[in-house]
């Protein structure tokens, strides 16, 4: 009987436990329903890059720009750290010509830059175009000498030109090419002067002789790109700085023979100051009537970060649509982008884990690209927007999961960032640290080519350059593209 009633009671403390357990199985499903309501859906994220290991330069400098011609050739400048003349191997900005894999870099035999000649053009910033000949255009400026250097693939030197431009001194100036010796230059006064701030010049014979300026007109930052061998030029410009402002857009459908700068196409609206301190504007021209444009926006960067929008167009700037591409809740600096001929798209950025920013948070550097043959292209969703823009809804995502939130009923354009290398490229709060701007390029290989630096200090142009590349899984897919 003693053994019975043991049994019962074994029993019944088995019903209880199991009635116990549904209960606090009902309190959690109904405490999360009630905490997040119906599960999200799961994104689905294009593959992340393949990194190769880091290249240092072992030179000190800042602002790196980069092109590559069709046989995968990389031309790389950047802005000499004018604080220290030890560190300067010769006067003129750094330039440097890659090998296709990025292994092997040096800078051009005489005359430039090491012989006589060069020691009188003092470098401060320079900019990079290819044409569709493989000719490389490299500006350089200590505001006052800007010169123009042209170069043959593989880093053949062929002639130079003085071309100074705007009203006597030229803080960081933009060149474009196409063609056959197209060229298309933005002269930067640092402030809006007789009604622009940029002033546009153009050349057909390669450099030699420039037309004269045209206003773009506006205060704020902008840039510019041409379709390497078609007919169209884009320049594009956020309209002032410091306050909310339009993100305009202007297109020459003849190389730059004919520009409307009265009548912007406005991709979007920058809600807020956005980030007035560097480049918060870029666009990259791609093929068959693509054009590729991206911008920042911010409030209060060190607490709440930063939000980075990217727009595009497949009928040669004429319609548009953009999306949110932020990847998670961080602050993101100098994001750039650039498009390969297959429509391959790649966009990178310094960029925090966390928020808010504090003297001791690292920046990293991130890319991503999305192969135009991937479901999250928009190439694959051409109809997928209702109306003209695509919207994200703002989010509580994490870099793990590399998401914006709930998803949208529009069509969202997500990629996939992976961080380039694991050392930062700086910690703390000094947004200057990283200065102005870095460039990218996407390579006939389908790589995706970085240069970049990483500030040292404690002096402002006391930064090390490097450069990384990187690519997708293989897939089958390739670019061709000569940017």
């Amino acid at each position: 009987m003693a053994g019975l009633d043991r049994k019962k009671l074994l029993a019944l403390g088995v019903v209880v436990l199991i009635i116990i357990a549904g209960a606090g199985y009902l309190l959690t499903s109904q405490k999360k329903a009630s905490q997040g309501g119906p599960p999200k859906k799961a994104i689905v994220l294009p593959p992340g890059i393949q990194w190769d290991p880091v290249y240092a330069f072992n030179k000190e400098g800042y602002e790196p720009s980069l092109v590559l011609d069709s046989k995968g050739y990389m031309y790389y400048t950047a802005h000499k750290n004018l604080d220290d003349k030890t560190s300067w191997d010769y006067l003129a900005s750094w330039f440097f010509v890659g090998s296709p894999d990025g292994k092997t870099w040096k800078s051009p035999s005489d005359p430039f830059p090491r012989g006589n000649k060069w020691k009188t053009e003092l470098g401060d910033e320079g900019d990079l175009a290819m044409d569709a000949n493989d000719r490389c255009y490299y500006v350089d400026t200590y505001l006052v000498d800007n010169h123009l250097h042209v170069f043959d693939s593989p880093g053949v030197w062929q002639y130079s030109v003085r071309i100074q431009k705007t009203t006597g001194l030229d803080d960081r100036p933009w060149i474009a090419a196409q063609g056959d010796g197209i060229g298309h230059y933005l002269g930067n006064n640092g402030a809006e002067t007789n009604g622009g701030r940029y002033w546009y010049y153009r050349s057909t014979d390669g450099g030699r002789i420039w037309s004269r300026a045209v206003v773009i007109p506006g205060n704020g930052w902008g840039h510019i790109d041409a379709e390497t061998k078609g007919q169209y030029a884009y320049v594009i410009s956020e309209s002032d700085v410091g306050t909310p402002a339009d993100i305009n857009v202007f297109v020459s459908p003849d190389q730059g023979a004919t520009w409307d700068f009265n009548t912007p196409t406005v991709i979007g609206h920058r809600d807020n100051a956005g980030l007035s301190d560097g480049f918060p504007v870029w666009i990259s021209a791609g093929t068959n009537g693509s054009v590729w444009a991206l911008w920042t926006d911010t409030t209060d960067a060190l607490n709440n970060g930063s939000r980075m929008y990217l727009a595009w167009s497949f009928d040669y700037g004429t319609n548009w649509q953009s999306s949110d591409i932020t990847p998670w809740n961080g602050l993101f600096l100098y994001p750039t982008i650039d498009v390969g001929d297959d429509g391959t798209i790649a966009v990178a950025a310094y960029g925090t884990e966390t928020l808010p920013v504090t003297d001791d948070t690292p920046f990293y550097i991130y890319g991503a690209m999305i192969r135009p043959d991937n479901p999250a292209h928009p190439l694959m969703n051409p109809s997928a927007c209702t109306g003209s823009v695509c919207s994200v809804p703002a989010g509580n995502a994490t870099p793990e999961h590399n998401a914006t939130g709930n998803e949208s009923a529009n069509f969202t354009l997500r990629f996939n960032f992976t961080k380039a290398e694991e050392t930062p490229c700086t910690k703390g709060t000094r947004m200057r640290d990283l200065h102005d701007f870095f460039e990218i390029a996407v390579g006939p290989d389908g790589y995706l080519n970085m240069a970049y630096q990483h500030f040292v200090g404690p002096a402002n142009g006391k930064s090390d350059l490097y450069f990384v590349r990187g690519t997708l899984p293989t897939n089958g897919t390739k670019t061709n593209s000569t940017r």
